[in-house]
Formats: C-alpha cells, structure tokens, sequence
C-alpha cells in the first residue's frame, strides 16, 4: 500500500509523532511518503489565535506532492488548536485527489488524551478536520491523540505506542463499503451531537440557576438542582467516555434518552401541580427529539421509557387531578407509533440511497478496474508493436544495407563493362591502323 502522511508540527512532537507512524507502517511493509507542510510565515501563541480569529486562514509554502490520488491512504499530523491548525487547513483545501481516499487524523494537544475528549477540545478538533474530508469526498477513518506534555501518554510511552500500532492497524484494514461507512459515520455524528447538547445543556441550565438565585426567581431549590445536574452530568460523563473509546455508538444515544426522560421525571415531580397538562407535551418533545437519529430501536426504547415514567408518576403523586390516565397512555402510544413510523421510512430511504451510492461506486472501483486491464493491455500492445517496429526497421535497413552493396556492385560491373569497351574500341582502332599500313 502506497501511503502519504502531511503534518505541520510547531513545536516537534507532530512531527515525532509523524515519523513514528511511518516507521511503524513501513515495519508493515508498505511504501510511505513524508509531506511536511510549512506557513509562509510562522507565527506564536497569540499571533496564530489572533489569525484564526480575525482571519481564519493562512498562506503555506507550496506543497510538493499537490495530488494524492496516487495514494491509497493519507495521514494527516497536526498540534490540536481546539480546531484543525490553520496550516493544515490550508493544506487540504490546496491538495487534489482526496476523493474515495481513507484519511486518518493524528494530533499532539498539551493534556491527557482522556481529558482533552472530556472537556471537547479534542471533540472540536475531530470535528472542523471531518468537515473539511466530508467537503472533498474522503473517509474519515480514525484519530490518534497523545499527549506532547505528560510522558506516561506522549508520543514514546508505552501508551503511545501502544496506539500508534492500533491506529495503523485501523488504517490498513481492508475498505469498507459505502453504506457500512456512512452508518457508522452517521452514528458518530448523533453520538457527537447529543454530547454537545449535554455539555450545553448543563452549562446554560448552571448560569440561568445563578441568575435566577440572584434575582430571586429560583425555579428549582439548589438541593433539586444538585440533583438533576447529576443525572445529566452523569450521562454526559458516560456518553463522552463511550465517544472517546469509539465503541458502541449506539448505546449514547439510549443513555440520551433515559436522562432526558429521568429529568423531566424528576422535573415533573417538582413542579407538579404547577406543571398541570403538559406532562405529555414534554414526552412528545423527547419522541420528536428521538426521530432525528432515525433509528427505531430507540424510539420503542423511548416509549417503554416513557410509559414507565407516567406510570411512576401516577402512582407516587397524590393529586390525580393532573392526570388523565386513559387520554396520556393513548397519547404516548400513538406519539411513539407515528414517531416509529417515520423514524423507520426515513431509515429505509437513507438505506436505499447509501445501496445505491454503493452500487455506483462498486461500478466504478470495477470500471477503474477494468480501464487500468485494458491500459495494461494497450501499453503491452504499444510496446509490442514498438517491438515489431524496431525489428522490421532493423530487416529494412539491412535489405537497403545489401541493396547498396548489390547496387555498388552493379554499377562498379557497369563502369568497369564501359572501360573495357573503351579499351578494346581503341584495340580495335590500333588493329585497324596497323593493317593499313601494310
């Protein structure tokens, strides 16, 4: 396999890093390249935040290798600025030949690895370099973040290279087919999502709680407060820990549901009476909210939940005014139906599209296939008839070679005919003068 690794590294560890990765794929035995991609200028800390914030783009010497599309795979290396670094963008969007390529991202940040998921630096950078492959048509196939600062997670720990082999390894594992790849990516893309949604949610619900203590207006008690951050804390804690593990992108999108559905439990249990008939409106919201990923599983996950929690609710709260028990099961069931229903049409449409994306570019890797055959086979050809070529010039030139001896031969007979004629015309002239004399 013919691989191609770029990076830009400030202050070295990238570029140790990059030089690792090649090492440990050449070890694998394939062919590997070095791009080492140069601003025109380089900047320091606050002179690089002052361009990507009022610039946000950077000029770069001219790359070497402008085309990839004789590469089977890329990496691409970059020190994590909370986004892709500047030079780097300005990389890809210079470079051709990403299309249908696997790419793989490797970074260098200042935290642990673990910490810098936790607190999405890591997550935004992931985020702004996928965008840029989605935009040229590759595939995003994995990331590697060690740590330039703590040893125990740099770039030549134990831990380093322990994954610096598993990223290689992710990297050469054979293609897979479109609609495996964009399901997948898809999952990735909800599981990232819902964990912004969390850290947001947690952040803004903190500042409206100190606002409203402040002026007085508090909703919630600090003691209930406490608790509901918890159930949401503890979810975006688990959802962010399954993201950073990369497995099981599925299984965030059920603790989404549960803690959504606990809080407004927990919401409607303090508030309520207060809260009065949109207990269900809130269970609708959720079901809507759980259409988005388009995955059935969840939604009946969803009503399960919901059911479960009415009924807690029915049978704890003293005031069964608020409730309609037959109407709100009736709602919930026919909220989650429909949900289900469009949730598993919009899924089918999407399944389609991706067989039929998978369809064409089975068409054309084999067309591809079959054009290189048959340029194989013209080349031969060409080379073939070269061949041919060269050996009748060579019969040609050694007939014109023997025609040009025979033809001296000839004419040098001719002349040499014409001097004997001479000669004996003069004989014959002396004869003649002789023989009068007597």
């Amino acid at each position: 396999m013919k691989i191609l690794i770029a990076y830009y590294s400030k202050g070295g560890s990238t570029e140790k890093l990059a030089q690792l990765i090649k090492k440990e794929f050449e070890g694998r035995g394939h062919s590997v390249e070095v791009e080492r991609v140069r601003p025109l200028k380089e900047h320091g800390f606050l002179g690089w935040w002052h361009i990507r914030m009022f610039k946000g783009d950077c000029d770069i010497l001219p790359p070497k290798i402008q085309d990839v599309s004789g590469y089977d795979l890329v990496c691409i290396g970059s020190p994590n600025w909370t986004r892709i670094s500047l030079p780097v963008a300005r990389y890809l969007k210079e470079i051709k030949g990403l299309k249908y390529k696997n790419v793989g991202l490797f970074a260098t940040a200042a935290l642990i690895p673990q910490i810098e998921w936790y607190i999405l630096s890591a997550y935004l950078f992931e985020l702004t370099f996928s965008a840029i492959i989605d935009r040229q048509g590759a595939r995003f196939i994995n990331t590697l973040l060690l740590s330039s600062v703590f040893k125990k997670w740099g770039v030549l720990s134990d831990y380093g290279e322990k994954a610096i082999k598993n990223f290689c390894h992710k990297l050469e594992a054979p293609v897979r087919s479109l609609k495996e790849y964009f399901l997948e990516q898809k999952e990735l893309e909800s599981a990232r999502l819902l964990v912004v949604l969390f850290s947001f949610f947690l952040l803004l619900s903190f500042l409206f709680q100190v606002i409203s203590a402040a002026i007085e207006k508090e909703i919630f008690t600090w003691q209930e407060y406490q608790f509901l951050f918890l159930i949401g804390f503890f979810a975006y804690f688990s959802m962010l820990t399954i993201l950073s593990g990369r497995v099981n992108f599925s299984l965030i999108k059920y603790i989404a549901i549960f803690s959504l559905i606990a809080v407004l439990t927990i919401i409607i249990l303090f508030l309520t009476p207060a809260f009065g008939r949109p207990i269900i409106l809130g269970y609708v919201l959720i079901f809507v909210l759980i259409s988005f990923f388009r995955d059935v599983r969840v939604v009946a996950f969803g009503g399960l939940m919901a059911l479960l929690s009415y009924g807690y609710l029915f049978v704890s709260f003293p005031d069964k005014s608020v409730f309609r028990f037959g109407l709100d099961i009736f709602s919930i069931l026919i909220s989650a139906g429909m949900v289900s229903f469009v949730t598993q049409n919009l899924q089918k449409h999407y399944v389609t599209i991706l067989e039929s994306q998978d369809e064409i570019e089975a068409e054309r890797a084999t067309l591809e296939v079959k054009i290189d055959a048959r340029t194989r086979e013209l080349k031969e050809l060409s080379e073939g008839l070269e061949a041919q070529v060269k050996e009748r010039t060579l019969e040609l030139q050694e007939k014109i070679g023997e025609l040009e001896r025979f033809n001296k031969l000839s004419v040098g007979r001719e002349l040499k005919m014409v001097e004997l004629k001479e000669e004996i015309k003069k004989l014959k002239e002396e004869l003649e003068k002789i023989q009068g004399r007597k």
